[in-house]
Order: C-alpha cells, then structure tokens, then sequence
C-alpha cells in the first residue's frame, strides 16, 4: 500500500513568513511536535516544538530563525512499511510526503499509519488467529499452506516475529474463517506446535485440551 494513498487531511505546514506564535498555535492545536515548512510547493524542512520554545521572541517569524530545520521526507510512491521504519527511527509525530517531481503533497501521521496497516494485514476481515511455533529453519509457508488450505480454508495474512535468544520463529496466519477445528487438527498431525488461536470461539487456555482430545481420537 502507498503512503500517497494515506496522506492526512491535517493542515499542518507552516510558512516561513509565520511567527513563532502562530507556529506553536498550530503545534498545540494539533498536538504535534513537529511541523513540516513550506513555500508554495517548496518542501524546506521540520521545525520542532523544542526549537521554537527555545526562541526569546516569539514575533520572529520562522525564516528568522539561525538554525537548520531537519530535512527529512518520504515519497508518495513509497510502501507504508517505509513510514512505519521512518517514525520509529527518529520518534516522529509526522512524516512530510514528497511526490516524485519533489513538490510537498502532505504529510502522514502515526494514526493515518495504524488506519493503513489495519487494512494491510486485512484485519477488518472476519477470520481466526493461529499463532505457530516452530525452528526458524522449518518455517515453510508452502507447507503450512497446503495444509490450511486442504481444509477449505484461505490464508488472508502471515507474519513472522523471532524469538529473542532463540532459534525459533512464532509464524501468525491470519484466515477467512473462524471456525478452524479441522485446521488445527491438521496442522497437529503434521506435529507443528500451535501456541495459540483468537477469534475462533474458543477459549484462549484450551489448545492444549483440544489437542489432548485429538490424541484420544486418533488412537480409538
């Protein structure tokens, strides 16, 4: 998904030709710590709260400032994941977006950022959670496909968190149905250990109950 796609409907730029006051106005209005500054379509960089707190008169307009804003900035063509790396770097409450002819188009926020990943990981989609633990090096999403979707079942999104001194990987699937039970029994005769499920009905302390009972039924 594009950031172009998801770039905020906040009016947050300031000109160089606005004072200090007017620009800490807008900082508290929309809760932002950082503001992008622009001339027409010219993208000149980010004035922060501290800088202009740090100001002795507050009349000065920005252009008057000594110091050199930040020029930092992503393209509009970009993935969302690259904002989402950006914000996390340098702890941003916005990204100012550049289009590919470098013209100012906006910026993007955490929020507009939360509201693209949900879509991302199809998580307005109705469907169950499973959450596998496996040695990285058996981590085959090939595998693990052909047998969900041997059970009628789609998978609509994975993701892979590994394990802090470990050498194993938790692999959650997102799926398109909530009832699951033929999956997990699948995905337990194929000895893959399930850490846990939601959204499938069930309770969340049951997996190992459920797999005991599976045991019980495979040797009757």
């Amino acid at each position: 998904m594009y950031i172009g796609e998801n770039i905020s409907t906040l009016y947050t730029e300031v000109h160089p030709n606005d004072t200090v006051a007017a620009t800490l106005d807008k900082v508290n209005e929309l809760h932002l710590q950082q503001l992008p500054v622009v001339k027409g379509k010219e993208y000149l960089g980010i004035i922060t709260e501290e800088d202009l707190l740090n100001v002795d008169d507050d009349l000065k307009t920005i252009k008057e400032l000594k110091f050199t804003f930040p020029f930092i900035y992503l393209f509009d063509y970009q993935h969302i994941f690259d904002a989402l790396q950006y914000l996390e770097t340098y702890q941003f409450d916005m990204l100012p977006i550049m289009n590919k002819t470098n013209q100012y188009v906006g910026v993007i926020t955490p929020k507009d950022l939360l509201l693209a990943l949900n879509k991302t990981v199809s998580n307005q989609e109705i469907g169950a959670i499973i959450v596998l633990e496996m040695e990285e090096r058996d981590n085959s999403l090939t595998h693990i496909a052909n047998i969900i979707e041997s059970e009628n079942c789609k998978i609509l999104q994975t993701g892979v968190k590994v394990m802090e001194d470990s050498s194993k990987v938790e692999l959650t699937i997102k799926l398109n149905k909530t009832n699951i039970s033929s999956v997990l029994a699948s995905l337990w005769r194929h000895d893959y250990v399930v850490k846990a499920t939601f959204n499938d009905g069930s309770d969340q302390n049951d997996i190992q109950e459920r797999y005991n009972l599976l045991m019980n039924y495979l040797n009757l």
